[in-house]
């Protein structure tokens, strides 16, 4: 027998083809909505039945320890469940346990499940009936589902569908697949808080990074604003930096920081400028500032790449090239596509605010000042009582 013909290598390669199809845009917002239910104060509850049903209650360990979320599930307390059972009967068990945990607007309900519930075929009523009732308090839904998701994706704010590769083994890879998701979760920069046991034991020769993102065309140089939206300048002539900056990056620089500059730069898709000008540009800055890196898109929206901010694939591309520790870094931006990108890598993110007339952030940034100088003292004032905090820590530990 080839290794093609085994079980073994047909079974592996339906997990590649799943791989290869999970919708990454869905991904990244079911992180993104993990992390703003913690921000806000929200709890997560997490729902599954059989297979499903155990994935809950590794799941729930794994958010309130890697993530710092509180979260809950029904099978983690088997005496309530089964007198729920008993008492009330399966179809309503979730709810009621719902209803006790007195879930409200800004709280979570996360659903491991197969086919998702469907009542006209009676398969995991209970979940439709939570569902329904998750509704009425307007709390969100996230769903990790098989098939076509039944009717979880119908009501989820955000539903990941584990892709059926092959109808004899869909109920396998949907369960194994939803912890490969809720490992991608906690592990997501945007949500992680607690460095895992194993990876924490890495020596500190080995560390990661801390660095300081910031974006080009309004802090790194002048933007040239025009009815009230700023605009990069399109001639090297043009390009002028903003005043008392090589002095700014050389504070950070002193403080450990790796410097890098990430930058839309659409004009070249969209064919208003010269990809050889955007380059002189920025070999210019290579040349005149403390700068480690700089990282570039280059596309148009319609292109639906995976770099251009708000989206944060020009954070994780510095991350893998240069060992960057996302979680400790910072993002200057002077828009709101800057602090959407950093608060989706899981950065601290600083506004300079110009009064532009456009769109505000998502979420708030952590910071709003005037100027490039205010936003680097404010970031080495976080630093540094962040590492005082962490030197306590390890104080603690050293007893």
């Amino acid at each position: 027998m080839t290794r093609e013909n085994t079980f073994a290598e047909k079974f592996l390669a339906e997990a590649r083809s799943i791989i290869d199809r999970l919708d990454r845009t869905r991904l990244e917002a079911a992180a993104l909505l993990v992390a703003e239910t913690r921000d806000i104060g929200g709890r997560l509850f997490i729902l599954g039945v059989g297979g499903s049903a155990a994935n809950a209650s590794h799941a729930v360990n794994d958010f309130r320890k890697i993530a710092g979320i509180e979260a809950y599930t029904p099978i983690d307390n088997v005496s309530e469940l089964t007198a729920r059972v008993n008492d009330e009967g399966w179809a309503g068990v979730f709810e009621s346990w719902l209803k006790v945990s007195r879930l409200h607007v800004n709280d979570l309900v996360l659903v491991f499940s197969v086919g998702g519930g469907d009542l006209e075929n009676n398969i995991s009523p209970n979940l439709v009936s939570a569902l329904q009732y998750a509704k009425t308090t307007g709390a969100k839904i996230l769903g990790v589902v098989g098939r076509d998701g039944g009717y979880t994706a119908k009501v989820a704010d955000v539903c990941v569908i584990v892709p059926a590769v092959n109808a004899d083994r869909i109920t396998p890879h949907t369960e194994a697949f939803q912890a490969v998701v809720w490992h991608l979760l906690v592990s997501h920069p945007a949500v992680k808080r607690q460095q895992t046991k194993w990876e924490s034991t890495t020596s500190r020769e080995n560390a990661l990074r801390a660095a300081v993102f910031l974006d080009r065309d309004g802090v790194i140089n002048r933007a040239q604003v025009r009815e009230g939206k700023p605009h990069p300048p399109m001639s090297l002539e043009d390009f002028e930096l903003m005043p008392g900056i090589a002095l700014i990056l050389l504070d950070l620089k002193a403080r450990g920081f790796a410097l890098f500059v990430i930058t839309n730069q659409p004009d070249i898709a969209r064919g208003k400028q010269s990809r050889t000008v955007v380059d002189a540009m920025h070999e210019s800055l290579a040349d005149s500032l403390p700068i480690d890196d700089i990282f570039v898109c280059y596309h148009d929206d319609k292109d639906h790449c995976d770099c251009r901010k708000p989206l944060p694939g020009l954070l994780f591309e510095a991350q893998r090239k240069h060992n960057i520790d996302l979680a400790r870094s910072f993002v200057i931006g002077d828009r709101w596509r800057d602090i959407d990108a950093g608060h989706a890598a899981g950065c601290k993110t600083v506004l300079i605010d110009y009064g532009y007339k456009e769109q505000k952030p998502a979420r708030a940034p952590d910071a709003t000042v005037k100027s490039l100088r205010e936003a680097a003292d404010w970031i080495l004032a976080s630093f540094e009582d962040n590492a005082q905090n962490l030197a306590a820590e390890d104080a603690k530990t050293d007893r």
